[in-house]
């Protein structure tokens, strides 16, 4: 970039959460003095979904893209110059610009996510302009991320689910085979152990064997079609029942591994959990129930005891987290200064 040697957005911490103060500071260094229009600072956080599918056969195959994007805010802010372009001339070496953007509170920002056909994304670009000479840009990206206590009253509740199938063979009908399944709470933590009870009346003929799987689950919408996306993260079976064996209490443990925490606040992007416990049929069709799970970030605590500390090392180190908003009256969110040209120069 010639005389301009460094041109970076550094931050003073790598996460966020919902209405706190995301704070850094813009580093210019120069080899020599330079003319300067404007330094402008834009900051953008946005969900955005894309994906292609093949539609129509031989010759009228077609490739239809589908995207949607939905902004949740955005800030520009004038840190040198103004629309009148006046010029402003910066001396040789170091110079650092700090600013404080204040992210919106109410509603809830979405955590960062990211995978093959979606993302949430956070960031700030910043723009050096100079007379006849191309901007020099750089864009830097900063986590959110928001915590989910699954102390909450919803995720503490047990779930269970029942069912039945009726195995048919030619003109014959064996009888039924009841699954009744339950775990003690809605929310866990990654790391954490799912007990799974698995009552099963086995009535017919054929000897089944109950499993367990815990699946992940994205849905992607775009304006006029949405796609789902599933996969297995982690399964285990129990024991066989025999044929007619009336009464059958299996119990599975099913570990949670390193994944993302529910995507919560997300309106075209939809990534959740489900606890999936099945019975398997030789011959026949599966019997499945279907028990949804939100993976949070605080773990379970005693009441009145404290809050357990987390560190989740799935992607990134959220340690940095802080556990409470600023002090004070709200504060509008957007770039939040006391005076234009701030910064030093050394």
């Amino acid at each position: 970039m010639g005389k301009v040697k460094k041109f970076a957005i550094v931050y003073d911490r790598p996460v966020y959460s919902s209405g706190e103060w995301v704070t850094g500071r813009i580093v210019v260094e120069l080899t020599d003095q330079i003319e300067v229009t404007a330094l402008k600072m834009h900051a953008k956080g946005q969900e955005y979904v894309r994906w292609t599918e093949r539609h129509g056969s031989s010759k009228h195959r077609h490739t239809r893209v589908y995207t949607q994007k939905l902004r949740y805010f955005k800030h520009k802010y004038w840190i040198i110059g103004s629309e009148s372009e006046e010029v402003t001339v910066l001396q040789s070496g170091r110079h650092e610009y700090p600013f404080s953007l204040v992210l919106p509170h109410v509603p809830p920002l979405p955590s960062s996510f990211k995978d093959h056909y979606g993302n949430v994304s956070y960031w700030m670009t910043a723009k050096l302009h100079r007379p006849w000479k191309l901007r020099a840009k750089v864009k830097e990206e900063f986590t959110v991320f928001n915590q989910i206590d699954i102390n909450s009253p919803g995720l503490l509740e047990p779930l269970m689910a029942t069912d039945e199938k009726t195995i048919c063979c030619w003109c014959c009908a064996s009888g039924p085979i009841i699954l009744n399944a339950k775990i003690e709470r809605k929310g866990y933590i990654v790391g954490e152990s799912i007990q799974i009870v698995a009552e099963i009346e086995n009535h017919s003929s054929r000897t089944v064997v109950p499993k367990a799987a815990i699946y992940k689950t994205t849905v992607y919408h775009a304006k006029s079609k949405s796609k789902t996306c599933s996969e297995s993260i982690a399964e285990v079976k129990g024991d066989s029942i025999l044929a007619g064996q009336k009464e059958s209490r299996n119990v599975m443990v099913l570990k949670i591994p390193q994944v993302p925490p529910t995507l919560m606040n997300c309106t075209i992007i939809q990534m959740g959990y489900s606890l999936k416990v099945g019975v398997s049929i030789p011959g026949a069709m599966n019997l499945t129930v279907n028990l949804p799970i939100v993976i949070g970030t605080i773990p379970l605590h005693s009441f009145g005891g404290p809050v357990s500390d987390f560190n989740t090392p799935h992607l990134m180190d959220y340690s940095n987290v802080n556990p409470a908003l600023p002090d004070g009256p709200p504060v509008e969110p957007g770039f939040q200064v006391s005076n234009r040209n701030f910064g030093y120069y050394t």
